[in-house]
């Protein structure tokens, strides 16, 4: 039997390697380094050559890197994928035993390709749905709600919509990531992974908040500030306990420096 993937092409020698380049062609879908870029790119290659195949795909093809990548597995399979509903629900699956109605609707239901069927079918889990190796966002901290222990992890499984947007729900340290989503459960995030690295932010780390919360109502430096004050510092953050008081709790100044 005819192997499920064409083999590949022998690696080009020395003399005759190229840079990746991405192939804007019609049946183009990723990065090449075959020597066939256009003259505008040989011309210009600061501008549309790369000496890495990440940096290519994830410039010109960040919408589809996996595939660019070539991080799917099956990528080529012959056979066809249909999401496991009545199964795991987790993945698209290629074993043949796909419900009757899936294969009485094979263009509703069956993809040639494994990242088309997760795709079309699991597109709010589509990293987890191929199986792919995780480049994007590596290592940083994401709140696991899918968990039972309401704390933020990092290993990399977290779903495609936090990936896409990174800014809201991914964290470069597990205390920013427990501070923004289970302030409700600070101390046991923060405890979950008692080996994640302390990173003080030097523009909140030791600075005087207003704390509204308890009474009286004073300033504190005890880096327990919300969320919201540690995103904007510079509306809520003060060098000294005089400046916060001040400024937030002018009507109670005295008795606002007496707290600790």
């Amino acid at each position: 039997e005819p192997p499920s993937c064409p083999p590949p092409s022998p690696p080009p020698t020395p003399a005759t390697t190229h840079q990746y380049y991405a192939d804007w062609s019609p049946s183009g879908n990723g990065c090449k380094n075959d020597g066939a870029e256009p003259n505008y790119m040989s011309a210009n290659p600061t501008q549309y050559l790369y000496t890495t195949l990440d940096k290519c795909c994830s410039t010109h093809f960040s919408w589809n890197y996996l595939s660019c990548m070539g991080q799917l597995d099956n990528i080529c399979a012959r056979s066809l994928f249909y999401p496991d509903w009545e199964g795991a629900n987790k993945a698209c699956l290629d074993d043949g035993n796909q419900p009757n109605y899936m294969q009485n609707a094979p263009s509703t239901y069956l993809s040639s390709q494994k990242q088309d069927c997760c795709q079309k079918h699991y597109s709010w889990d589509y990293n987890n749905c191929v199986g792919a190796k995780k480049t994007q966002n590596f290592g940083k901290y994401y709140p696991d709600f899918d968990g039972a222990k309401h704390v933020c992890v990092n290993d990399g499984l977290q779903p495609m919509y936090m990936d896409l947007s990174s800014a809201h729900w991914m964290y470069d340290t597990l205390k920013e990531c427990c501070a923004t989503h289970y302030s409700w459960n600070y101390d046991e995030c923060l405890g979950s992974n008692p080996n994640a690295p302390v990173v003080n932010d030097p523009a909140t780390y030791n600075k005087w908040f207003p704390d509204w919360l308890n009474s009286p109502q004073t300033c504190k430096n005890d880096n327990t500030q919300p969320p919201y004050m540690s995103k904007k510092p510079d509306s809520w953050m003060y060098d000294t306990q005089k400046a916060c008081c001040k400024d937030r709790f002018g009507y109670n100044y005295s008795e606002c420096l007496k707290g600790k």
